[in-house]
């Protein structure tokens, strides 16, 4: 029964979980945005220093986090896909430095698309399918300054197609943050060097089977945030483009206009380099509160994404626990 699965419908559906000029190439998941914090701001998160960070948009980034960080996300998605995200992000003290720094960021991605209608070549049912998709990250930055910080991301994906259809990659990412003056940050990273699925269909198709690698784009972005005046919240600015033409605008901001409150808006995947330019935006909106106890802060977020091609909602919760 294996062998007569058609492999190449499920290669379909996996590249659903984005819509974009970049949404049907692998890797797809890792272009959704990480946290609520990030996708209700447009995912315009390369130079942002301030408030809850993880190093997954920018790994020298990690290097501002004071408090002990966690985020555990859960995202409602059509489609029958999921996306969830657990990280943890901290700064620390060098051994006999005064104005150097480094931090870290653990983190796991898991992405899927479930409740697929299995089919053999009659058209008989052979139950529901699925697939799934995980990137594991790590990611050490050193502040050699308290203006600059660098950073390095180490990326290990793991990838489920069908029973015997399986693929795993190592990746990385490079990043740097320099902070231009207290209140302007200016930030630059590549993402998904190296990374890529090799694929071996032989166990299903038997000799008929063959291999295939499939590259993800390589991400290069630079980006600005701007802290407004008396703490009122910050604004945030990304051009990223790719090795496969793309060139995407991404703008969020974030004001806290009540004591422990914060809103967020922002757009995403403006790509100057498609006919046309706003088929694949999507504007995102977001809401978050956290409340301080003696030792600890603990809180949730929110974010509400219209995506285009459904009438359904991207949302995503992320429980937000910070320890001092």
């Amino acid at each position: 029964m294996k062998n007569i699965i058609r492999i190449s419908v499920l290669l379909l559906v996996f590249a659903v979980p984005s819509f974009a000029q970049l949404g049907g190439l692998p890797g797809a998941f890792t272009r959704m945005g990480f946290s609520s914090r990030g996708i209700g701001m447009g995912n315009a998160m390369t130079s942002v220093t301030t408030g809850d960070m993880n190093g997954l948009y920018n790994p020298a980034v990690s290097s501002f986090q004071d408090e002990h960080l966690i985020n555990l996300s859960y995202s409602f998605l059509s489609l029958d896909r999921s996306l969830n995200f657990v990280s943890y992000t901290k700064n620390f003290s060098l051994p006999n430095t005064t104005e150097s720094g480094a931090g870290v960021t653990f983190a796991w991605v898991n992405s899927g698309v479930g409740k697929i209608d299995g089919r053999d070549m009659d058209g008989f049912s052979i139950g529901e399918l699925s697939t799934s998709e995980n990137e594991f990250y790590f990611a050490p930055a050193i502040r050699v300054s308290p203006k600059l910080s660098f950073g390095v991301g180490f990326k290990l994906y793991y990838s489920k197609l069908y029973e015997g259809v399986s693929s795993t990659s190592f990746g990385f990412d490079l990043g740097a943050v320099y902070k231009v003056s207290d209140k302007l940050n200016a930030g630059i990273s590549v993402r998904d060097i190296n990374s890529k699925y090799e694929w071996n269909t032989t166990e299903v198709y038997g000799q008929n089977g063959n291999q295939t690698s499939e590259k993800f784009p390589k991400l290069f972005a630079i980006g600005f945030s701007y802290q407004l005046p008396k703490n009122f919240g910050l604004v945030a600015l990304d051009y990223e483009t790719s090795n496969k033409k793309s060139n995407i605008i991404r703008a969020g901001a974030e004001i806290l206009p009540i004591k422990d409150v914060k809103f967020r808006a922002g757009f995403d995947r403006l790509d100057l380099s498609a006919e046309d330019k706003l088929g694949g935006a999507r504007a995102m909106f977001g809401v978050g509160y956290q409340k301080a106890f003696n030792s600890y802060i603990v809180g949730i977020d929110y974010s509400f994404v219209l995506e285009p091609y459904t009438h359904n909602p991207f949302q995503t919760i992320t429980a937000v626990i910070k320890l001092k």
